[in-house]
């Protein structure tokens, strides 16, 4: 694998705990009774997405 998937890689993880630190300060640990940091990055944008439009 090359430089380039690296860096996708790496930036889609640093997106994922960004989304995860968001949905942590609204309190949401949790998702279909499964841990946020279990959850892939597509989810857990979906869970945020979900969380915004209910406040």
């Amino acid at each position: 694998m090359g430089i380039l998937y690296e860096k996708v890689q790496f930036s889609q993880e640093l997106k994922k705990q960004i989304i995860i630190r968001q949905l942590l300060d609204l309190g949401i640990t949790e998702y279909q009774n499964q841990s946020i940091y279990d959850l892939d990055y597509y989810t857990l944008r979906h869970v945020l997405a979900i969380a915004k439009i209910k406040l």
